[in-house]
């Protein structure tokens, strides 16, 4: 049960206003109600039933053994304070105060011997420091056995640091020598690049005007669509004037419309005829019709009604109206139930529709989808065969290149055959007979094969000279008496010609020198025609040599036999080759036009080359008859 709350004292009335009064009254009544249902409570009870009685129950056991500890304890206190146990309590007290003096006695001795040993570890350690010190300072065998292999160690290091060095420097040492290749193809490609921007320049100048008179066009347009703004301003306003204008009299209009038709009613009212009910047989006809039908009415449901009692069971009419009330809450009931139906199936409804809806949108993306997949796949169809055309012209185009390859290198074979070299030394300068071979052969040996080339058609050039030289010594024949000094006009037609004096311009980019040599080397009227207006001495045959004259204090050709090169002396305008026709010399012009055909084709790299194509496009050739 729950324990017993206290009673509330009643205090005195005083110094209370009315309401706190009652309120306080209202409160003692209660609490009194209360403690007499309390009370009846207790009294309709047996004493023993009672939460008191068992509380009490409980104490008085647990008085019991409390009064039992209490006895052994005070028993245990009278065994304490005998005379026997005050003495032996004494004794033992005596002897821990003096094992206490003794645990003092000892801790004082303890802490000066760890005061002696602390002083006696620092000493040891110092000797320890001082001992150390002395043996850093004598070098041992083993010591300078250590520092030695150092050195060693160390002397390998820097060896191998420096041989690292030098790989490195041969490394960027190449990649130099290939920075500068690339530099110059830059240079070239600079080149190009200034001359399309050149190009552009004349091209933006060129399309100036145009800019500049559709510029007024823009402008004259813009000025007239301003024009044409106000216009359409002007036209708006007077516009809405107008509709105001329309709007005000179809108001006025609708106003007098109103007015006539309220008076039509109101003189239609007035002017209509009110029957009599008295003496109207008519309407007492009709007012009896349906008082009759009114009657039968109200007898027709009175049976209804006794009928529905007889069935029913009931006398009275609230049970009837309870059965119905019921009914009626019964089919509220299933009425709510239904709408509440139908508005779960609307949303079902809503749900189904919102995800058809979802489902077309996925359908559309995904034709749209296939319909994107298709056309990329034909793309990538297109592509692929845009790519297999490409793969198929290029093909075509290496095997042109391997083509016109072996033709060159073919040349190249019949230019060291004319030259004298043998089978065995042209197999081996051209790294083989066939095809399969020649796929080893490098850029490298191209120029050799080139140098190899000049080199012995510049000997045979030399060789053809000096016994020409000898014969025209002998017959004492002047050079400038075989050719005229001027240049002949057909001979300079075609050619570059400064503006200023008229003389002819060299070109400097090496790729104009080469199509520049091979176009004057294949030229129909270098080889056959002859310049008869002009007095020119053009030869009809191939075989031509290189002469170079030094009379008139113009500067010659040095022939360097090591380096297998021509070497300028002088300015190259003051160079002026003669290519006349020997006896002796057969097939050296057919090699310098060789020659010339291949530098052109294989793009060599060869100085010496490079030179001759100079001094070939700087000077017109000049030739005699032998």
């Amino acid at each position: 049960m729950d324990s017993i709350p206290s009673p509330v004292f009643f205090h005195s009335d005083e110094n209370l206003s009315a309401d706190e009064r009652n309120e306080r009254k209202q409160h003692e009544n209660a609490e009194i109600i209360r403690w007499k249902y309390r009370f009846l409570k207790l009294d309709a009870t047996k004493p023993s039933a009672t939460a008191e009685s068992f509380q009490i129950r409980c104490r008085n056991k647990r008085l019991v053994h409390l009064e039992h500890e209490k006895a052994v304890k005070e028993l245990q206190l009278k065994i304490s304070n005998a005379p026997i146990h005050r003495k032996e309590a004494e004794t033992s007290r005596s002897q821990i105060l003096r094992l206490l003096e003794e645990v003092v006695a000892y801790e004082e001795k303890i802490a000066s011997t760890k005061i002696d040993m602390s002083e006696l570890e620092s000493q040891i350690n110092r000797t320890t420091v001082e001992l150390n010190n002395t043996a850093k300072n004598i070098t041992s065998d083993f010591t300078h056995a250590l520092e030695l292999e150092r050195s060693r160690r160390a002397l390998v290091a820097m060896e191998n640091r420096l041989h690292h060095a030098r790989t490195l420097e041969g490394k960027l040492t190449a990649e130099n020598r290939e920075l500068r290749l690339k530099i110059e193809d830059m240079l070239g490609e600079r080149k190009r690049y200034n001359q399309l921007w050149l190009v552009y320049v004349q091209k933006l100048n060129r399309n100036r005007k145009f800019l500049l008179d559709m510029t007024e066009r823009a402008t004259l347009a813009f000025n007239q669509g301003e024009d044409l703004c106000y216009r359409i301003e002007a036209l708006k306003m007077q516009q809405q004037r107008e509709k105001h204008a329309r709007v005000q009299e179809m108001v006025e209009l609708n106003r007098q419309i109103v007015g006539t038709r309220k008076m039509n009613e109101f003189l239609y009212t007035k002017g209509f005829q009110r029957p009599v009910a008295a003496l109207d047989l008519m309407l007492v006809r009709k007012r009896d019709i349906f008082k009759r039908e009114h009657r039968d009415k109200v007898h027709k449901y009175g049976a209804i009604i006794n009928h529905t009692k007889k069935l029913l069971n009931v006398d009275t009419i609230h049970h009837v109206l309870f059965e119905i009330e019921k009914q009626q809450e019964k089919y509220m009931a299933l009425f709510r139930y239904i709408n509440i139906t139908n508005d779960k199936i609307e949303e079902a409804n809503e749900i189904a529709h919102d995800l058809e809806k979802d489902n077309q949108c996925l359908q559309e993306a995904e034709r749209r989808k296939r319909c994107s997949d298709a056309r990329k796949s034909k793309q990538d169809v297109q592509r692929l065969r845009e790519c297999q055309l490409q793969t198929a012209k290029m093909h075509e185009e290496i095997k042109q290149q391997q083509t016109s390859l072996e033709l060159k290198l073919a040349t190249v074979e019949h230019a060291l055959s004319l030259v004298g070299y043998d089978r065995a030394k042209i197999v081996q300068l051209l790294a083989g007979s066939n095809s399969t071979d020649r796929s080893r052969l490098t850029e490298d040996s191209v120029k050799m094969v080139l140098a190899t080339i000049e080199r012995r058609v510049l000997e045979m050039i030399r060789m053809a000279d000096a016994t020409d030289r000898a014969g025209e010594e002998a017959k004492g024949l002047v050079i400038e008496g075989l050719y005229a000094s001027p240049q002949c006009a057909e001979c300079a037609e075609g050619q570059d010609v400064n503006q200023h004096d008229e003389r002819i311009v060299a070109p400097v980019a090496y790729d104009q020198l080469l199509e520049n040599v091979q176009k004057r080397s294949t030229a129909p009227e270098m080889l056959y025609r002859l310049h008869t207006l002009s007095q020119c001495k053009l030869p009809r045959s191939r075989i031509i040599g290189f002469h170079a004259t030094t009379s008139r204090g113009r500067a010659g050709i040095r022939k360097d036999t090591q380096q297998s090169a021509l070497v300028p002396l002088a300015r190259m305008d003051t160079m002026v080759p003669v290519i006349r026709c020997v006896g002796g010399s057969k097939g050296c012009m057919a090699l310098v036009l060789m020659m010339g055909n291949m530098v052109g084709l294989l793009l060599p790299k060869v100085p010496s080359v490079r030179l001759l194509l100079m001094v070939l496009e700087k000077h017109q050739l000049r030739t005699v008859e032998a």
